[in-house]
């Protein structure tokens, strides 16, 4: 593969991140206010199983989705820049 080809595969990477990362951000909110939804209606002891996973998940994707997703992008975008200017001057 070469340099011009990279580079056009990782703008399309790059893109395809961004578009992750929105669609998982707005699929978390709509998760979390279906959860908010049943939660007063579900009380029983497997609730308590089911909690004790679903914190530490919504903590993880809260933190992809306000942190390292982000965090990617710009990393890409920094590499992405580099390239260009390598290649175009």
């Amino acid at each position: 593969m070469s340099m011009d080809e990279t580079y056009i595969q990782m703008q399309r990477f790059e893109q395809n991140l961004r578009s992750f990362n929105d669609s998982l951000k707005s699929s978390l909110k709509e998760l979390e206010a279906q959860h908010e939804n049943v939660s007063p209606h579900w009380q029983d002891e497997m609730r308590k199983h089911y909690d004790a996973v679903w914190g530490p998940f919504l903590e993880t994707m809260k933190h992809y989705v306000a942190s390292e997703g982000p965090s990617y992008v710009e990393f890409l975008n920094i590499k992405i820049h580099s390239l260009g200017r390598y290649l175009h001057g």
